[in-house]
């Protein structure tokens, strides 16, 4: 009898941990903005990814084991995976899945012109801390890439590789594919600001493709068109 009144005692930590709701440890975390109505506990839950002007995203998790969370992204049209690990910033790792495209806002790169299709993720490691530019390790592919609206045409298979570098975020972008446009160029940023340097060709039997991409930005004596975009980072906290 002692004995077992023994392990009942220590039982109740455990059972207390297993059965702790998430609710009360979320301010703990590190958590992105914009995650509301959590449920469930820290070893199984849900909660809703609100993005401004977003349908929200449905965010489900679960141990792993060791220290480790899987977790989920997903609505009708996007979907995504991946792994957490607490740390002093959010740190998220194996990500792998599809991100609809009208979740990116692009509208102030490309005026009058929308770009559809989606992204397949393959990021090995994704560091996300307040007041510092994300750290991604891996790829994206722009699947079904097109423009809609002043440009209306077909881009294939984009690829975004993104580079290790120190503070800084980089990212090389290129066609993988035969397409009528061919597109090339660098991505950069850091904390403060950012730096976009694309080139666009258009198939050599489309002039008048040439012609319409050329209002996208600087038009080259080679027939190429660069878009270069710059500007502030603002940090939010």
């Amino acid at each position: 009898m002692r004995k077992v009144l023994v392990l009942a005692v220590l039982a109740i930590p455990i059972i207390l941990v297993l059965t702790l709701p998430v609710s009360l440890i979320v301010p703990l975390l590190d958590l992105p903005p914009g995650v509301e109505q959590v449920r469930g506990t820290a070893w199984s839950g849900s909660a809703r990814l609100q993005q401004p002007g977003q349908v929200p995203l449905n965010l489900n998790w679960r141990w792993q084991g060791g220290r480790h969370w899987r977790w989920q992204a997903m609505d009708a049209r996007t979907d995504i995976t991946g792994l957490w690990r607490p740390s002093g910033q959010l740190v998220l790792e194996d990500i792998s899945g599809r991100v609809d495209l009208e979740r990116v806002d692009l509208a102030y790169w490309l005026p009058a012109t929308r770009p559809t299709g989606y992204l397949q993720l393959a990021l090995d490691q994704a560091r996300l801390a307040t007041g510092q530019v994300p750290r991604l390790d891996g790829e994206m592919i722009w699947e079904d890439a097109r423009l809609e609206g002043s440009v209306h045409e077909r881009l294939g298979r984009i690829g975004i590789e993104f580079e290790p570098a120190g503070e800084t975020l980089q990212a090389k972008v290129r066609s993988l594919e035969p397409a009528p446009v061919q597109v090339r160029g660098t991505i950069e940023a850091d904390a403060r600001r950012y730096e976009v340097d694309l080139w666009l060709r258009a198939s050599p039997d489309r002039p008048d493709l040439a012609r319409e991409i050329g209002i996208l930005g600087e038009r080259q004596a080679d027939g190429q068109v660069r878009l270069r975009l710059a500007g502030a980072i603002t940090a939010t906290d």
